[in-house]
This record gives C-alpha cells, sequence and structure tokens, in this order.
C-alpha cells in the first residue's frame, strides 16, 4: 500500500509539473500572438494614428495632411501653438523603431524643415517621462524670435548636440554635450546693418544642472571667453574678450562699453566679467 501511494504521489507530481509547463506555454503563446497581432495592425495603420497618439501627449502640436504609415510617416504641415502664438514647423517626417516600444523607450528619428529652420534628431522617451535626445541638428533666423527677443539682430542660429536630457522637473537640462552657433551674425546701428562675424559656443553639463560655456568668434567683432551657469543655484559667471576691428562705424565700437560695461585696455579690447544671481 505505501508503495503504491508513492507511485501515485509521483505520477500526480510529475503530470501537476507538465500541467503547469503546458500552461505557461499557452500563455506565452497566447501574449506572443496578441503581441503579433497588434503589431500586425499598427504596421499596416497609416500615418492619421501617429496623430490621433500625439494628440493627448502634445496638444499644442498640430499636425496636418498625414501621408505614410504609423512607423514612417510625415505631415505635410506642422505648428505648435505657444499661447496666442502659432509657429509654423514645415514639413515633420518620422521614422519610429519597433523594439523601442518593447522596451517601453519610445524611440524615433525625426526631422522639420521650414525654409532656413529645419531640425534632425533622435528622440527617446523615457518611461519616467524624460525626452532624451541624440545627434541633434537644428538652425532658426534669428528674426524668427522677434517675438520672444525683440533684439536688432540678424543670421542664423545653429545646434550641434550629441545629447541632451530633458526631464520634467526642475532642472529641466539634466545632461548637454555639443555646440551653439550664430553664423552670419549682424547687429543693427542706427540706420544700418553691421556685421559682426561668426561665433560658436562649446556646450558641456557634466554636473547636473551645471553649464559650462567657451566662446570663440571670429570676424569684425572677434570674441574669446567662457560662462558657467549653475540652474540649481541659480547664479552665472561670465569673462569675455571682445577684439573689435576698425571696420565697425567708430559710434559702434565706442558704444560697446557703454552697452556691456566692461574696461577697454591699450590695445582696444573690450574685457568683460559679470556674475551674479537671477
Amino acid at each position: 500500500m505505501s508503495s503504491f501511494k508513492n507511485s501515485l504521489a509521483s505520477f500526480s507530481a510529475v503530470n501537476g509539473g507538465a500541467l503547469l509547463r503546458t500552461a505557461r506555454r499557452r500563455r506565452i503563446s497566447v501574449a506572443a500572438a496578441a503581441v503579433w497581432f497588434f503589431a500586425s495592425l499598427l504596421w499596416t495603420a497609416p500615418a492619421s494614428l501617429m496623430v490621433a497618439v500625439l494628440k493627448p501627449i502634445a496638444p499644442q502640436l498640430e499636425l496636418q495632411i498625414p501621408e505614410g504609415g504609423f512607423w514612417r510617416g510625415r505631415a505635410g504641415a506642422a505648428f505648435w501653438q505657444n499661447n496666442d502664438q502659432r509657429i509654423a514647423l514645415g514639413t515633420v517626417e518620422w521614422r519610429l523603431s519597433p523594439w523601442s516600444l518593447l522596451w517601453l523607450h519610445p524611440g524615433a528619428h525625426i526631422t522639420a524643415n521650414y525654409g532656413q529652420q529645419f531640425i534632425d534628431a533622435n528622440v527617446r522617451l523615457s518611461p519616467l517621462g524624460s525626452v532624451q535626445l541624440r545627434d541633434v541638428r537644428a538652425a532658426l533666423p534669428v528674426a524668427a524670435l522677434a517675438h520672444w527677443l525683440p533684439m536688432p539682430a540678424d543670421g542664423l542660429l545653429g545646434l550641434k548636440l550629441a545629447r541632451v536630457e530633458i526631464a520634467r522637473r526642475e532642472p529641466l537640462v539634466r545632461e548637454l554635450e555639443g555646440e551653439a552657433s550664430w553664423q552670419q551674425a549682424a547687429w543693427q546701428w542706427s540706420s544700418r546693418w553691421v556685421a559682426l562675424g561668426d561665433y560658436s559656443c562649446q556646450l558641456d553639463m557634466k554636473e547636473s544642472a551645471r553649464i559650462h560655456a567657451v566662446l570663440q568668434g571670429q570676424g569684425a567683432l572677434a570674441a574669446n571667453g567662457e560662462a558657467t551657469v549653475n540652474f540649481k543655484d541659480k547664479d552665472y559667471s561670465l569673462q569675455l574678450l571682445l577684439s573689435p576691428t576698425e571696420s565697425l562705424p567708430q559710434e559702434f565700437r565706442e558704444g560697446l562699453g557703454l552697452f556691456l560695461g566692461g574696461q577697454r585696455d591699450a590695445q582696444g579690447h573690450w574685457q568683460i566679467k559679470r556674475s551674479g544671481k537671477w
């Protein structure tokens, strides 16, 4: 009798384990089939589905004339609504990475073109809500910022960033590395435009909320210097050397000291030092 009970127990254990393994395989098969089914639906889904998905995520973004598919598509016209301002983004194209959805880090390659204004970047969303940008290239005419920065300036602003991480909470920028530029810079002086030169600024954020910038510029108004901005402590420091040439109007050269509040050395260079809090 004891031997029979042991045999029965062994049989039950073996069959129970087999049933559990079978049930597990069935669940995996059903889950895989469901993922494949929804992936197949998305694979053939139109670009209008992407517009519908982005609407609650970014209500300020308006995509018109969608073409192509959900994974790879374009919008013939795009706009960003900022309070009472409607900013034209031009044509927007996207290429979504399917595998990024499985890892819960949706990623895509995005481009937008509108005349001289453009952006080209790899974007990835974190489950925690942060946005990671890689291989960013962008350009924007200075005149496009006139509504927010009403300055008598002209030229083309550019960005070449290896990486950027933007968080939902302050400090908003958590990581930054790359270059910003101001090409064909010009300033309106009296009734004429004065060509200043071309400027580049190397940006690096090695510490959280602290950006270090190294500035270089060549042209009629050469510039060299560095700046540090600490968003956590809300302070900044700036050291800048400006070297104006005689090609600039004399009134403009003399006005640099009043405008920037710097000190002029024997060679005619302006030395500017600033620090403070906001």
